[in-house]
């Protein structure tokens, strides 16, 4: 299977995922979450948005420009628009007021930082081996969707056992 239909399977995951999401906060208390699962939460949305957009980019980059060229760009644009996003969301844990962070045992993030931190690592090595560039893309943006996956584990499992 070729890298751009995975892309589209994985952007297909991730919309339905992202419906689900929206189901879920509808049927939460007055939908709100705790502040120890907003965490979680906004990790699932902006995961699964991410996932869409850097999916749906490159089939459409790829009309514009040479493969090579595409493959390069988004990789780098996976990269500049990945750090910022893992700080803000350390910031976001960070910022936690105290009380609320004694809530959650660290062994809940791990799972989440390893996988993003495996998505970056992906992009990274994409742009050092240009001809694994496309699989590398696609293990990224595939991490990036097991991060969202595994903050609605957390927030599940957290709240109901």
């Amino acid at each position: 299977m070729d890298p751009l239909t995975q892309l589209g399977l994985l952007a297909t995951i991730a919309a339905t995922y992202s419906g689900f999401i929206a189901v879920f906060i509808a049927f939460t208390k007055d939908g709100r979450f705790e502040v120890t699962d907003a965490h979680f939460v906004q990790a699932m949305v902006l995961g699964t948005i991410g996932v869409i957009v850097m999916s749906l980019t490159p089939p459409v980059l790829v009309l514009l420009m040479p493969a090579e060229r595409m493959w390069f760009f988004v990789t780098a644009f996976a990269i500049v628009g990945g750090v910022p996003s893992m700080v803000y969301q350390a910031w976001q844990q960070a910022m936690m007021p105290a009380d609320e962070r004694r809530k959650i045992p660290g062994g809940w993030h791990l799972p989440g930082w390893g996988l993003g931190v495996a998505a970056l690592a992906a992009f990274i090595a994409g742009l050092m081996y240009p001809h694994f560039r496309s699989g590398l893309y696609v293990a990224g943006v595939t991490f990036m969707l097991a991060t969202a996956i595994w903050c609605f584990i957390a927030v599940v499992f957290r709240r109901f056992f």
